[in-house]
């Protein structure tokens, strides 16, 4: 059965084949895009688990090794080690090399190092997530479920997607709890692992902001509809495309006041079909914009479905 929202699959894997077409990128875009990212997924990554650095804060500790006065020393080295284990799961997709059990705890001690006596260590004991619809595994059974859930991910006996894959996975290895803190960051960042395999770009990232609706979706997943956290991945996915194609192919960028005006639509209605997912819209801050491409495109596929009812 498909998790994946089809038309949102559709406009994901068209993009794909896109940015394909314009490897080899340069390296220097490259790295000046991977940097921004690198630095914006810690900080969300960090907020979405209560770390209170701002994104500028996050910038400065990384980059210019500051200290930021009111902060923990915690939200210091969690801001500093990131960027470390960002780069070790990169590699480890780099050189080929699948995500076995050693990758899982050698990423776990990078994410907490210095701040966890028990980095790179399933947790011992058991515990209990605030909120939560379920109860985690005791500490005896946690090894042998994360054996099988490796094992799954290698065979994908489900035939998933590689966004499914991503998706299923993070919220299987988020249920099983393996760690006593650190588990979300983990499974964003494996998440990533299996995306880049797949000639995803890297990195793919849920913002702050969207943290309400992305453990909303994690709580609608341990009930049993995956689907709702799949498509979220997915959009998450899609950003990562818009802001690479904007970059390479430099296309008319339009706000939805904007396409409102050349289109059928209001812009109520436009806001509402970007936030459904139905077009490949995108946010920038607070706003929603739509390339002219991709206005075009949904345009013509509202007039085919029109033509084809009609005949």
């Amino acid at each position: 059965m498909s998790l994946i929202n089809k038309r949102i699959h559709q406009r994901i894997l068209e993009k794909k084949k896109r940015l394909d077409s314009h490897r080899p990128l340069s390296p220097a875009l490259v790295a000046r895009l991977r940097n921004e990212f690198m630095i914006e997924y810690t900080y969300d990554s960090n907020a979405i688990e209560g770390n209170t650095l701002t994104i500028r804060e996050t910038r400065l500790v990384i980059e210019e090794g500051i200290t930021i006065g009111g902060k923990s020393i915690k939200e210091h080295l969690e801001a500093r080690n990131h960027p470390e284990a960002i780069k070790f799961i990169e590699n480890v997709v780099k050189m080929g090399n699948e995500i076995n059990e050693e990758t899982v705890l050698h990423l776990h001690e990078l994410i907490l190092h210095d701040i966890e006596e028990d980095a790179g260590q399933y947790r011992t004991s058991g515990v209990r997530i605030a909120g939560a619809t379920f109860t985690p595994p005791p500490s005896n059974e946690i090894r042998p479920m994360m054996i099988k859930l490796l094992k799954w991910l290698r065979e994908n006996p489900d035939e998933l997607v590689p966004i499914e894959l991503a998706a299923v996975f993070h919220h299987r290895l988020v249920k099983i709890h393996p760690f006593s803190d650190g588990n979300g960051r983990i499974a964003r960042l494996l998440m990533n692992g299996i995306l880049f395999k797949y000639r995803y770009p890297f990195i793919i990232n849920i913002t702050a902001k969207d943290r309400e609706k992305y453990l909303r979706n994690l709580s609608e997943a341990d009930m049993g509809n995956t689907k709702a956290l799949v498509n979220f991945i997915a959009r998450s996915v899609e950003r990562v495309f818009d802001v690479y194609l904007q970059v390479v192919e430099e296309p008319e960028v339009l706000s939805l006041s904007e396409a409102s005006k050349i289109s059928p639509y209001t812009q109520e209605y436009l806001s509402l079909l970007a936030r459904k997912g139905t077009v490949g819209a995108f946010k920038k801050g607070r706003n929603w914009y739509i390339t002219r491409e991709e206005l075009d495109r949904y345009l013509k596929s509202i007039e085919a479905k029109k033509n084809k009812s009609m005949n």
